[in-house]
């Protein structure tokens, strides 16, 4: 090989290297692509719907006529053979005298025939019906669980329609969590820098003597105790990221990176608290869900009417047999039957009132799913509200933790402040730092959880 072309094969092989030891990024909408494609929750509401798909193409031919076939063969012990005339009382030429001379032979030869034994069934004999039974009367009641049927299937739609604003609601937060845990591992590696250089400038002091040992070490245990806490940071880093691997059905070890344009500070919010209820009210798939619900329990209830009416039915038979003469071998007929359970200690009656009460659970249910919309859009609201607020506060809080560890640095540098004074300042402005973070991304987490109470309404 040429030594360009193991140049180039070197090459190719260290970018390879280097691209797989990268971390992957990615955006919130491709995790939320994975998860919702990878969903086993999903894919079982899908299982759902084709269910309740087969249950309502099986009710249609509940309306239809219904056709039969059965077929029957007997082996039977010997043939029939029946004698419709005795021999010996057959009359012959000699027995009519003068006038038995002027009938022919072949009239007496007839007779005979006849006296011998006749096949009236065969040892084999069979039949085939074909028969078309078509219900008039009950199709009231069927009609009702086609009908409900055809409910099941939009609500099983609007579980799983409802059932994906959760999986994407988990999705993000799992997003955001890891990208917040990650931050905060920047905000860690900060403060672990600001605490060296801290410490650093202890020691210097303690060689010229302007300050003790007792600041060395304190700052050495502020050191071990922030390596400390970005160690818990690390390891809630990997947690997250193999949560969020494992949702989106990914590898649980692969490195990925969430990327995203989250602006800081968020734009307001530019709608009521009462628009997004209403739009919640008509939108969540849960309500519409138990919509449905309601309509199969009112079929449900139709249907049971209809089971107290006498049941008629138009009827079809076509017969074929072979092997009888007693039979004819093709017979049809056309028909009706009549069928009423009159009496039955009010069965049917009871289980037209059972049904009854399913429907009105199922109206109660539906005044409950409203409730609970109502008080869950309240709740994401108010935590939207509340992150908002928390995101001011702790602006405020870095901005004069910045100013207070300058000062007091300032004073550290000129002997006028302890190095206790500088700790607690570099601690507390790392804390304002990670709670922003928290807060910024929770802020994002509230308004996804809003996003998710209101269907995507905002």
């Amino acid at each position: 090989m040429k030594p360009t072309n193991w140049i180039l094969a070197f090459g190719l092989l260290l970018a390879s290297v280097q691209a797989f030891g990268q971390a992957k990024e990615i955006t919130l909408e491709e995790a939320v692509r994975h998860a919702t494609e990878h969903s086993p929750e999903l894919q079982m509401f899908e299982y759902d719907i084709e269910k309740a798909k087969d249950a309502k193409a099986g009710a249609i031919g509940q309306l239809l006529p219904r056709l039969t076939l059965d077929a029957n063969i007997q082996f039977w012990d010997k043939r029939t053979d029946v004698e419709f005339i005795d021999p010996a009382s057959l009359p012959g030429p000699d027995d009519l005298g003068d006038f038995g001379a002027l009938i022919p032979q072949s009239f007496f030869d007839k007779f005979t025939d006849l006296a011998k034994p006749q096949t009236v069934q065969e040892r084999i004999t069979g039949a085939v019906n074909i028969q078309a039974v078509m219900p008039l009367t009950p199709l009231y009641s069927l009609a009702h669980l086609y009908r409900l049927q055809g409910a099941s299937v939009e609500a099983a739609k609007f579980e799983r329609l409802a059932k994906r604003d959760e999986v994407v609601y988990q999705t993000t937060d799992l997003f955001l969590k890891l990208m917040s845990a990650i931050r905060m591992l920047d905000v860690t590696s900060l403060a672990i820098e600001q605490v060296e250089a801290h410490l650093k400038m202890a020691k210097s002091f303690q060689q010229a003597g302007f300050v003790g040992l007792d600041d060395v070490l304190r700052a050495e245990a502020a050191l071990a105790k922030i390596k400390d806490q970005h160690a818990q940071v690390e390891s809630g880093v990997a947690m997250a990221r193999a949560a969020l691997n494992v949702k989106m059905g990914m590898p649980i070890d692969d490195d990925i990176v969430p990327v995203g344009d989250f602006p800081d500070p968020p734009a307001p919010l530019m709608v009521t608290e009462t628009e997004l209820v209403e739009k919640a009210l008509n939108s969540r798939p849960e309500r519409l869900a138990v919509e449905h619900k309601v309509k199969m329990a009112s079929a449900g209830k139709q249907a049971a009417i209809g089971a107290l009416i006498p049941t008629i039915a138009a009827v079809f038979r076509y017969t074929h047999f072979q092997g009888s003469k007693f039979q004819r071998e093709n017979s049809a007929f056309v028909g009706a039957v009549l069928q009423w359970d009159f009496w039955n200690w009010g069965a049917t009656w009871f289980r037209m009132k059972e049904v009854s009460r399913d429907h009105e659970k199922a109206l109660k249910g539906l005044e409950l799913a409203r409730d609970g919309i109502m008080l869950d859009v309240r709740k994401a609201w108010l935590d939207l509200k509340q992150a908002s607020l928390s995101i001011e506060a702790l602006r405020s809080q870095i901005e004069f933790a910045q100013e207070n560890l300058r000062v007091v640095t300032k004073k550290y540098e000129a002997s006028t402040a302890t190095s206790v004074e500088v700790l607690d300042a570099q601690s507390t402005l790392t804390q304002a730092k990670a709670g922003y973070q928290v807060a910024l991304l929770n802020y994002y987490i509230a308004f996804a959880n809003l996003q998710r109470a209101t269907a995507g309404s905002i």
